[in-house]
């Protein structure tokens, strides 16, 4: 019986290791890059954050991107622990009061994102994965 358990837990441990693997993979072109610029239309997803909660929009992005990406924007990313233990995550406005040049920073168990929005219905997302 616990070889049973041990077999179980081992067995639902590589399927979530598997998963984002996988998605990193996706995310990377199979490994041959580390960073990749993706570009997403914010009309095509349902954003519920508050509009001046930056850090929430910017981490929906995301999650939409992975689900269009062929990843589970739920599962397979975790935005709370990286590599390097609790993730810090921030959102400024790199010039003064123009909320055009806000840029977000999260940090996430797969890697790292930039995102940032223009003045219509795209946000520009950069992921690096970590080394």
């Amino acid at each position: 019986m616990r070889t049973l358990i041990i077999a179980l837990i081992a067995g639902l441990s590589f399927n979530v290791f598997a998963d984002k693997n996988s998605c990193l993979e996706k995310l990377t072109y199979n490994f041959s890059v580390d960073s990749r610029a993706f570009k997403l239309d914010t009309d095509s997803i349902n954003i519920t954050a508050h509009e001046n909660d930056h850090l929430a929009i910017s981490i929906e992005m995301i999650r939409a991107l992975l689900n269009f990406s062929g990843c589970d924007g739920r599962t397979d990313i975790n935005f709370g622990w990286g590599p390097l233990g609790r993730t810090s995550s921030s959102c400024k406005a790199l010039v003064g009061k123009r909320e055009n040049s806000q840029v977000c920073y999260i940090e996430t168990d797969l890697g790292y994102f930039f995102v940032t929005n223009d003045l219509q219905t795209t946000a520009h997302i950069i992921f690096s994965r970590w080394d």
